[in-house]
């Protein structure tokens, strides 16, 4: 062991606490009497085997650490299988750097990338074509690529397999304008209808079964007749986990009981939109039976409470989205706006 002064003026302390086989240990400080404590204490945690040890470098590959945890943890999720294979895709277009490397500005440059539509690739068997841009990819997309890597490191930290601090801990998601929401009135719901088939139709009955419950159109498709009684249709293995009972008209519930299993209907129902020029917003295909159901269920005067559970939202925040549907949600607005007694005046 030895303290030395440096040519710059600082004073090295080099030792080695556990012995010469030990791990060396080299400290500069500002002072000969900082020095001396510091080797002091160095020296006496060395001899207790409590001296502190410079953390290893993880030499770890991104992917290495993706597919830790879905040994860990990521396989008992229900969409465990899909979220590794995007998990994987990212750290793919990240290089798939040493997990010391990885920082929280690496995951916003690749984010600012994907915005511009850079690590976009083709749709399978669809090669881009010549002068066509990339599509940048959505800020909801960019915030749940962020929030999926950053519960990598989060559930690997609380299993003691990371240590130090989460790369990502310090990364905001990306603000963004909340989607249009789009829902069928009346006339679009009785096309729709007749452009799927007879009512017997499977493809119609899984239409109707999300317009008359509020389920997805997954629920609505692999429903087997056990899930169908006494007037209820009893959903199970749910997005949110949880079981719900949504009760059906008889008539509905008599074309189900003949019907049931059914067969896949999701194409019949995009060739349906087609065929009657129905206009949705991107992302809310089949999604829209869901908002139909919920809107005017708000709009013939339901609460919002039965609502959350009928849609089986975790939180009622959730389902807050659909209040304004309800004809009494700021219905004084009209009566105490500035124009409403020239409005009076006017009649």
């Amino acid at each position: 062991m030895s303290i030395k002064k440096m040519p710059d003026g600082q004073w090295l302390v080099d030792c080695r606490p556990e012995g010469r086989a030990g791990a060396r240990i080299r400290r500069k400080v500002k002072s000969k009497n900082e020095a001396m404590h510091v080797e002091r204490r160095l020296m006496g945690d060395g001899s207790k085997g409590e001296f502190e040890k410079k953390t290893p470098l993880d030499e770890r590959r991104l992917t290495d650490l993706i597919d830790r945890w879905y040994l860990l943890h990521g396989q008992t999720l229900k969409t465990g299988e899909s979220r590794l294979s995007q998990l994987k895709t990212m750290a793919e277009r990240m290089g798939n750097p040493k997990a010391f490397k990885f920082t929280g500005n690496d995951f916003a440059q690749y984010r600012a990338e994907r915005a511009e539509g850079k690590h976009t690739r083709p749709k399978p068997g669809r090669g881009q074509a010549k002068g066509e841009k990339p599509k940048p990819i959505s800020a909801n997309m960019l915030n749940h690529e962020l929030a999926y890597l950053r519960a990598v490191f989060n559930e690997l930290e609380r299993l003691g397999e990371w240590k130090g601090e989460n790369p990502l801990a310090r990364i905001r998601k990306l603000k963004f304008d909340e989607a249009e929401m789009a829902y069928l009135e009346p006339d679009q719901i009785q096309q729709l209808l007749n452009a799927l088939g007879e009512p017997t139709a499977h493809a119609r009955l899984i239409a109707e079964v999300c317009l008359a419950t509020g389920a997805r159109w997954g629920e609505a498709e692999s429903l087997q007749p056990r899930q169908v009684r006494s007037g209820l249709i009893h959903f199970s293995k749910t997005k949110s986990s949880k079981n719900r009972s949504v009760p059906i008209a008889a008539g509905l519930a008599k074309r189900l009981a003949k019907a049931l299993p059914f067969s896949p209907g999701y194409d019949k129902f995009r060739a349906a939109v087609d065929a009657i020029n129905l206009e949705l917003p991107d992302g809310q295909s089949s999604h829209v039976l869901r908002h139909t159901f919920a809107s005017h269920y708000m709009r013939n005067g339901g609460d919002i409470l039965t609502l959350q559970r009928v849609l089986g939202h975790t939180t009622l925040a959730m389902t807050q989205k659909y209040a304004h549907f309800s004809p009494g949600h700021m219905a004084d607005v009209v009566l105490h706006n500035p124009l409403s007694k020239l409005d009076r005046n006017e009649k």
